[in-house]
């Protein structure tokens, strides 16, 4: 179980985003009991600081699971946890993992659709090599990525990590516009990079779109960019990474961010546990109680309404396979770069059924 040592936000060895939103975590290393490694210090679900715990499987998350305030209690409402489900894992002597990683089932960061990513089987998902980067994708979005003038290189690509399973490096490693690599040394250099979607700038690069600063008046804007957090001490400290949202993403005025609904957590009703993950620690293990009303305006996924009882004689039909489920539209058969030849069916780099 591991949790940030930074500032907390919004709390009294803090301060929440001022006026001109300069602050929104303390800044500090992920440190798990074992010594330190790759972790967000940012709750994977608000974009704040403060008190996280982080996941300890392949995802590299972190969340917010103590009500620190109100906005805290959100996060975990959006887990799906009550205060006494969080309590018990925060108070668990074992290793965190969510859902995600429970039940390898992550999302396209490119998409946004969730797919398996257990590599053991028909993984749809495939995570980038780079040691701190816990972003999945489908073979063919992060083709289409990284090739986006070129179909032919797509399509070998795509085949080369879906098929030949080979690793690769996401987009979020090089800058959008000059495709350079990162130089935390160089303050020009430093790597601007999204927290919703796989888009990256240097600093030098960084579009005037996307401001450090509130604009207020009627061509105003949100700030969009943040560099420094503020310590326990209240001294403004620099971030080796700047934290942005890009234009592709509104801004929702009273939280300062964009929308909460960008993560999604597969249906555990409906998926079974792999082997290797049993006997982790994880929210599911707390026993079941009802689950905490739905905040009033954070959206969330609904759960799956159960069908109404039919007054007609239960159907003698089999379930459907998973190919006949919803598959995503980003890698069908039909859609996909790579000839259908070349693929088992369902054939990797498909979304599959969506739990959701």
């Amino acid at each position: 179980m591991s949790r940030t040592g930074g500032a907390r936000v919004g709390d009294e060895q803090g301060t929440s985003l001022d006026e001109q939103g300069r602050s929104r975590t303390g800044g500090e290393e992920v440190v798990r009991r074992d010594g330190p490694r790759p972790g967000d210090d940012l709750c994977a679900i608000c974009d704040d600081g403060g008190d996280v715990i982080c996941c300890d499987g392949v995802c590299q998350r972190s969340f917010h699971l103590a009500d620190g305030n109100s906005e805290r209690s959100r996060c975990r409402e959006i887990l799906r946890l009550s205060a006494e489900q969080a309590k018990m894992i925060l108070a668990a002597d074992k290793d965190f993992i969510c859902k995600n990683c429970k039940y390898q089932e992550h999302q396209c960061f490119a998409c946004g659709k969730l797919g398996s990513s257990d590599l053991s089987s028909e993984a749809e998902v495939f995570q980038c090599e780079v040691d701190d980067c816990g972003h999945f994708y489908h073979p063919k979005c992060v083709a289409k990525l990284l090739y986006p003038d070129s179909e032919d290189k797509a399509t070998l690509f795509e085949v080369q990590v879906a098929v030949a399973r080979e690793k690769f490096t996401c987009p979020m490693h090089e800058c959008i516009v000059c495709k350079g690599g990162e130089n935390k040394n160089d303050r020009n250099m430093q790597f601007a990079v999204c927290r919703r979607c796989p888009t990256t700038y240097h600093r030098m690069c960084l579009p005037s779109n996307i401001p450090f600063e509130t604009k207020e008046g009627p061509n105003g804007s949100m700030q969009r960019a943040w560099d420094t957090f503020e310590g326990p001490d209240g001294r403004f400290i620099h971030r080796d990474r700047i934290l942005i949202y890009c234009v592709k993403h509104p801004i929702v005025k009273k939280l300062k961010t964009p929308k909460w609904d960008h993560i999604i957590f597969p249906d555990v009703k409906k998926i079974r546990v792999p082997k290797m993950i049993v006997g982790t620690h994880n929210e599911d293990d707390i026993p079941e109680e009802e689950d905490p009303p739905e905040p009033d305006d954070i959206p969330e996924e609904e759960e799956p309404l159960e069908p109404e009882p039919s007054q007609s004689p239960p159907s003698e039909s089999p379930p459907p396979d998973a190919s006949d489920q919803i598959q995503c539209s980003c890698s069908s058969p039909i859609d996909s770069f790579a000839p259908a030849s070349l693929f088992m069916h369902p054939h990797p780099g498909t979304c599959g059924w969506l739990g959701d």
